[in-house]
């Protein structure tokens, strides 16, 4: 007698997730070895296919509970905080047929998600249609309009606040005060100062709440405004000593051309003992580009690798290269931008700057080596072979020009056809 058929074997998701682990990262397996960790450690790798491997095993596990023990919220959180834009949808399902969609954890979960994709209207409806939510929540779905720009319908959300019984805490105001900042709304801006002021906890300990003040001020055109919040934060904390808000401070005086005073700025913030970034170094030689402090600026660039250990960014370079250009130093700006650590990302609006210096003081070798870097980058660009028209023409190279006008030709370029308008009364 034959025995009966044995009933198939459910695949257990732990031992499938325990297998991959094994085989692409063995370093990366946890202490303890649960469906939930070993899910957590396959979502946060840096293996595509292992994050992969995410989705199918919590679908396994929601089909298969007896084999990993009952999906939880923690799975879910774990698998969309590292979830690719074509998994959001799966995910959303599985938690919604799991009945954890009414998780507030899994639902800001979600909503952070779909912030952070610029689904900021998926965010908004998932916050509409849960039945819990919660000031975490409220402030995803905020920082999902914040992070699309939307800055008024950010502002309304945040307005209904008090109407879904949600506290407003210092996340909740440092999105309202940056859309009030990017919408130069003074009058709001100000108001939700006061909010924030009356409603969190030792506002001024904030630094990222501060610096938006900082910002929004500066961007409605109220640099004083910004300098006294910047003042009193110092005073109050002793010296401050985190570089967000001396940039922030940075940025406000450049935004309005006060160059002198974010050099003075800057040297305080050194003085004080805070250690710049390359935002604050940045903010910095932008303003000696256009103050024309070279020597500073100079000294301000070197010490990035040289006391900071900082690795100068294309910006960096382009805005030493600008400023070198404007004093007329054509050939510090060519070994500039020539180094083998800017590994060429020097942009084109950069080379052209060097072009355009070029033919003020009439060096033509590096004009030519500084239009030929910049028609690498952009072939279809006309006016850089305009501009290298016009240095050949001020050093009498007619020759040059001539041929410069058939390389033109041959890549169609056409000189614009001048016109003129000119309005009759009938």
């Amino acid at each position: 007698m034959l025995p009966p058929p044995s009933l198939p074997v459910a695949p257990n998701p732990a031992a499938v997730l325990h297998a991959a682990l094994l085989r692409s990262s063995p370093s990366r397996l946890p202490p303890r070895l649960s469906f939930n960790s070993l899910l957590a450690a396959a979502s946060t790798s840096p293996h595509p296919r292992l994050r992969s491997l995410a989705l199918p095993a919590l679908a396994l596990a929601h089909r298969c509970p007896a084999a990993a023990g009952p999906l939880d919220s923690y799975a879910l959180c774990s698998a969309l905080r590292h979830a690719s834009a074509a998994q959001a949808g799966p995910l959303h399902a599985l938690a919604a047929r799991s009945g954890w969609l009414g998780s507030v954890f899994v639902s800001c979960a979600l909503a952070a998600f779909y912030g952070g994709s610029g689904r900021f209207l998926d965010a908004r409806r998932l916050f509409d249609e849960s039945p819990v939510r919660n000031g975490v929540f409220g402030n995803a779905v905020l920082a999902a309009y914040v992070g699309a720009g939307k800055w008024t319908p950010a502002l309304e959300f945040a307005r209904r606040f008090p109407e879904y019984g949600l506290p407003a805490d210092g996340y909740t105001m440092t999105a309202v005060v940056r859309a009030c900042g990017e919408t130069a709304n003074a009058d709001l801006g100000g108001e939700a100062h006061g909010h924030a002021i009356r409603r969190v906890r030792d506002v001024g300990s904030d630094v990222f709440l501060i610096s938006a003040l900082v910002d929004m001020y500066a961007k409605c055109g109220l640099v004083g405004h910004a300098e006294r919040v910047f003042r009193l934060v110092l005073r109050a904390n002793d010296g401050g000593d985190d570089v967000v808000l001396w940039t922030a401070m940075l940025n406000a005086y450049g935004r309005h051309g006060q160059c002198k005073e974010v050099i003075q700025t800057y040297d305080q913030m050194v003085a004080f003992g805070v250690r710049p970034d390359d935002l604050a170094i940045l903010a910095v030689l932008s303003a000696c580009q256009h103050a024309g402090e070279v020597a500073k600026g100079l000294r301000y660039f070197e010490s990035m690798r040289a006391e900071y250990g900082l690795v100068p960014t294309p910006e960096h370079y382009g805005c030493v290269v600008n400023m070198l250009c404007r004093a007329g130093e054509v050939a510090r700006a060519w070994e500039i931008a020539t180094r083998e650590e800017c590994g060429g990302n020097i942009g084109v609006s950069t080379w052209g700057a060097l072009l355009s210096a070029c033919c003020d003081c009439r060096n033509v070798e590096l004009g030519r080596l500084a239009a030929r870097k910049a028609i690498e980058l952009e072939p279809r660009n006309a006016g850089i072979y305009v501009e290298l028209s016009n240095l050949y023409a001020s050093a009498g190279l007619w020759e040059e020009i001539n041929k410069l006008r058939e390389v033109m030709k041959d890549r169609g370029f056409e000189k614009d056809v001048g016109s003129t308008w000119v309005e009759q009364n009938s």
